[in-house]
C-alpha cells in the first residue's frame, strides 16, 4: 500500500508538471466580442499562462510558451470591441521587446504586427505603420514559408496602397498575401479560411473602385463561401451584408433582400440590435425600390428608434433617408420632411467627421510618400555599398591567389629540399655499410687487403663522381625551377598592377563621358532656347507687328466713342504683346549670357526690370567670378524664375541679388521685403525646378521667410582654387 501511495503522489506530480509546462490557450470567438464577461475570462487565463510560464526554468520551449502567452493578450486586446486603454500596444510592444531579447524573430515579426494594426486602425498613423511594415518584412524574409508572417505584411500594405489610391499595387499585395496564406501552418484552419475571405473581399473592394463590378461580385461572392466553410457567424453575416451592399448601389433591390434576410437571422442569432438595426435600415431602402412602402416604412421606424437609442448616426442617416423617400410615397409630407431634415443634419454631422478623416488622410498620404522616399534612398545607398563590397572583395581574391601560388612555390621547393636530403643520406648509408664490410674483410683477407682496397677505392671514386653529378644536375634543376616560380610571382604583380591601371582608367573615362553629356546637355538646351527665341521674335513677334499695322490703318475718327476706346484698348494690348514677345526671347538665351557671361546678363536683367516694373531691383555682383557655362546658365535661370515670383506674388518694393565668395563656396542671395511665405508650403513646380537646377550644378539653396518679413534664398555653390577671380565692378 505504501509503494502504491507513493507512485500515485510521482504520477500527480508529473501530471502538476505537464499541466504547467504546456497551458492550453483556446482560439478566441469572433461571434463574442462584445461580451464583456466573456473578453474577460480570456484575459485572466492569458495573464494565468503567463505567471505559469514565467515559473518555468529557462529553456527554449519555456521561452516560447511565455511570447505566447503575451501574443495571446495581445490578440485578446485587440479582438476586443471596447477595450481598456492601450493594452494590445502595451502587450504588443512588450512581446517585440522579449522576442528580441531572445532573439526569436518569428514572435517579434508577430509583435510588431500588433504594433502596426494598432497604429493603423486604432490611430490611422499610417506613417509608423509603413515603417514597422518595412521592419517586419525583413525580419519575415529570413524566416520559413510555413511559418513566416510575411502574408500579413503584404495584406497591410495592401491596405495601405489602398488608401493611397495606388490600385494596382494594392491588388499585387493581396493576391501575394492569398498566395502565402495556404502554406503556412501555423494558423488553424479556421482562421486561414477567415484570412483568405478577408483578403478576396479586400480585392474585390479594389475591383468595384476601379468599377470593375463583375470581376468585384466574383470576389465577394467568393469570400462569402469562404465565411460559410468556418463557424464565424459574425464573418458570415459581413458576407452577407457586402454583398446585399453591392446589388443595392447597383439598385437591383431584389438581389440585395435575400442577403440582407440571411444577415438579419444572424444577427438575431447574435443578439446584436445595433447589427439588426443597420440590415433594417437597408431593408427599407430597398422594400422603396420595389413600391413595398408600408413594409419600408415599418423597418426603417425600427431601424430609426435603435439608432437614436444607440445614438449611431450612421444608422440614423441610412434609416431618414429610406423613411423619407417612404414617406414621400405613402403621400405623408410633414413626415417626409422632418426624416429629410434630420437626414441632413446626420450628414452635416458625418460630412465633418469625413473632412477630418480626409484631412488626416492626406497628411498620411504626405507622410508615407516621405518614408517611402527614405527607404528608396536607403537602397540605393546600400546598392552602392553592396558594389563597393564586392569591388574589394575581387581585389581581396585577386591577392589571395598570388599568395596561394607564392606558397605553393614554396611548397614544392622544399618538397626538392627534402628529395635532395633524402637521396645525400641514402649515399651515405651505402658507403657507410660499404666501409664496414671491407674493414671486416681486410681482418678475414690480409692477404687479398691491396687488392681488395684498390677495388672498394675505385668503386667508391666512381660512386662519389655519380653523386656529385647527380647532385649538380638536381642544383640546376631546382635553380630553373626557383626561377620559374619568381617569373610566375612578378607576372602575377604585373597582371594585378595592370588590372588597377584600367580600372583607373575606366573610371577616368566615365567621368570624361560625363563631362561630355553634361556639355552636350548645356548645348542642346542653348541651341533649343535660342530656336525658341527666333521663333518667338520671328513667327508670333511677326504677327503681332502685322496686327498692329492693320489696327493703325483703321481710322478711328470715324467710329463712335466706345468703339474708339476699343481701338486704343486693343493697340495698347498689341504694344504690350510685342515688348512681352521681345522680352521673353531674349531671356530664353540673352546673347549676353553666352558672351560676357553671367554679370552683364543680370546687369541687363535688372535694368529691364527697374525700367517697366514698379519693384526696385538691386545687384551687387562685384564677388561674382566667371563660372562655366553650366553654372550660369542655371543660376541665371534661378533668377529669372525667383524675380517673376517676387513681381506677382511678393508685394516688394524692393529686391536685392548678391553675390559673395568665400574661401570653399560662392553664395548667391535673392531677397525681397515683401509679404514672406510659409517655407513649409514651398512645393511649387517653380521651386522644384530650383532644386533640380542645384541639383544640377551640385550645390544646394537655404529659404529663410516669414509673414511680413520678406523672404530670403540663400544659394550655395562649391568653388574652387583655379575659379576665375570676380569682374571689375
Amino acid at each position: 500500500m505504501r509503494s502504491l501511495a507513493i507512485w500515485i503522489i510521482l504520477f500527480s506530480r508529473v501530471g502538476l508538471c505537464l499541466a504547467q509546462t504546456r497551458p492550453l490557450l483556446p482560439d478566441p470567438n469572433f461571434d463574442r466580442r462584445s461580451d464583456q464577461q466573456y473578453m474577460d475570462s480570456l484575459r485572466s487565463l492569458g495573464q494565468q499562462h503567463i505567471r505559469t510560464a514565467e515559473r518555468l526554468s529557462r529553456t527554449l520551449r519555456n521561452d516560447t510558451t511565455q511570447l505566447e502567452g503575451l501574443r495571446y493578450l495581445a490578440v485578446v486586446f485587440k479582438q476586443w470591441r471596447n477595450p481598456p486603454g492601450d493594452s494590445s500596444l502595451y502587450y504588443a510592444t512588450k512581446l517585440v521587446q522579449q522576442a528580441r531579447l531572445l532573439h526569436n524573430d518569428l514572435y517579434q515579426v508577430r509583435g510588431l504586427m500588433l504594433e502596426e494594426f494598432y497604429y493603423r486602425v486604432r490611430k490611422n498613423d499610417y506613417p509608423k505603420a509603413l515603417q514597422i511594415n518595412q521592419q517586419a518584412s525583413l525580419l519575415a524574409a529570413g524566416l520559413p514559408k510555413t511559418s513566416s508572417p510575411l502574408w500579413q505584411v503584404e495584406m497591410n500594405m495592401g491596405d495601405i496602397y489602398v488608401m493611397l489610391r495606388d490600385y494596382p499595387k494594392a491588388l499585387q499585395s493581396y493576391q501575394t498575401s492569398l498566395r502565402m496564406l495556404p502554406l503556412n501552418t501555423l494558423v488553424s484552419r479556421q482562421n486561414r479560411k477567415l484570412l483568405m475571405a478577408q483578403v478576396v473581399t479586400q480585392i474585390g473592394e479594389v475591383y468595384e473602385r476601379q468599377k470593375k463590378f463583375d470581376a468585384a461580385r466574383i470576389q465577394f461572392e467568393e469570400s462569402r463561401r469562404l465565411n460559410r466553410e468556418t463557424t464565424s457567424l459574425s464573418n458570415i453575416i459581413y458576407a452577407d451584408e457586402r454583398l446585399g451592399d453591392f446589388y443595392n448601389t447597383r439598385h437591383q433591390p431584389e438581389k440585395a433582400i435575400p442577403y440582407y434576410e440571411e444577415a438579419l437571422v444572424g444577427w438575431k442569432q447574435l443578439n446584436s440590435a445595433v447589427g439588426e438595426a443597420s440590415v433594417w435600415a437597408r431593408l427599407a431602402e430597398c422594400f422603396v425600390q420595389i413600391k413595398n412602402v408600408p413594409l419600408a416604412i415599418s423597418y426603417g421606424e425600427r431601424a430609426m428608434d435603435v439608432a437614436r437609442r444607440q445614438e449611431n448616426l450612421r444608422i440614423r442617416q441610412m434609416a431618414s433617408q429610406a423613411l423619407y423617400h417612404a414617406y414621400r410615397a405613402d403621400g405623408q409630407t410633414e413626415k417626409a420632411l422632418i426624416q429629410f431634415e434630420e437626414f441632413n443634419m446626420v450628414k452635416d454631422s458625418l460630412n465633418k467627421q469625413k473632412r477630418v478623416e480626409e484631412t488626416l488622410a492626406l497628411q498620411n498620404e504626405y507622410a508615407i510618400r516621405l518614408v517611402r522616399e527614405e527607404a528608396e534612398k536607403n537602397q540605393l545607398i546600400q546598392q552602392r555599398e553592396l558594389m563597393d563590397v564586392r569591388r574589394q572583395a575581387e581585389i581581396a581574391r585577386l591577392r589571395a591567389e598570388a599568395e596561394r601560388e607564392q606558397i605553393a612555390g614554396e611548397n614544392r621547393m622544399n618538397q626538392l629540399r627534402q628529395r635532395i636530403e633524402t637521396e645525400r643520406l641514402r649515399a651515405d648509408s651505402q658507403r657507410s655499410r660499404l666501409e664496414q664490410r671491407a674493414r671486416i674483410e681486410s681482418l678475414s683477407h690480409t692477404i687479398e687487403q691491396e687488392s681488395l682496397m684498390r677495388l672498394f677505392l675505385v668503386s667508391g671514386l666512381a660512386m662519389l663522381l655519380i653523386f656529385v653529378a647527380v647532385y649538380y644536375r638536381k642544383s640546376q634543376l631546382i635553380a630553373r625551377q626557383k626561377q620559374e616560380i619568381e617569373g610566375l610571382n612578378r607576372g602575377l604583380e604585373d597582371k594585378v598592377a595592370e588590372r588597377t591601371v584600367e580600372l583607373k582608367l575606366a573610371n577616368d573615362q566615365l567621368r570624361a563621358k560625363n563631362r561630355e553629356i553634361e556639355e552636350a546637355l548645356l548645348r542642346g538646351q542653348t541651341l533649343e532656347r535660342k530656336r525658341m527665341a527666333a521663333d518667338l521674335h520671328d513667327s508670333l513677334g511677326g504677327l503681332l507687328a502685322a496686327i498692329k499695322v492693320s489696327l493703325s490703318a483703321l481710322n478711328p475718327t470715324q467710329m463712335p466713342e466706345r468703339e474708339q476706346q476699343i481701338y486704343r484698348n486693343l493697340l495698347g494690348m498689341t504694344k504690350e504683346a510685342f515688348a512681352e514677345v521681345r522680352y521673353l526671347s531674349h531671356n530664353l538665351q540673352p546673347d549676353e549670357l553666352e558672351k560676357q557671361g553671367l554679370s552683364e546678363a543680370l546687369k541687363r536683367l535688372v535694368n529691364k526690370l527697374n525700367s517697366s516694373q514698379q519693384v526696385t531691383f538691386r545687384l551687387d555682383n562685384t564677388q561674382l567670378p566667371r563660372l562655366d557655362k553650366t553654372t550660369e546658365f542655371n543660376l541665371y535661370s534661378i533668377c529669372i524664375e525667383l524675380c517673376s515670383n517676387i513681381l506677382r506674388h511678393s508685394e516688394a518694393t524692393e529686391a536685392d541679388i548678391i553675390f559673395r565668395r568665400f574661401s570653399t563656396e560662392l553664395n548667391m542671395i535673392v531677397k525681397d521685403n515683401g509679404c514672406g511665405m510659409d517655407p513649409a508650403d514651398a512645393s511649387g513646380m517653380g521651386l522644384r525646378n530650383i532644386q533640380a537646377r542645384m541639383d544640377a550644378i551640385r550645390g544646394r539653396y537655404e529659404v529663410h521667410s516669414g509673414a511680413n518679413e520678406g523672404t530670403t534664398f540663400i544659394f550655395i555653390l562649391p568653388t574652387s582654387s583655379d575659379m576665375a577671380p570676380p569682374l571689375p565692378a
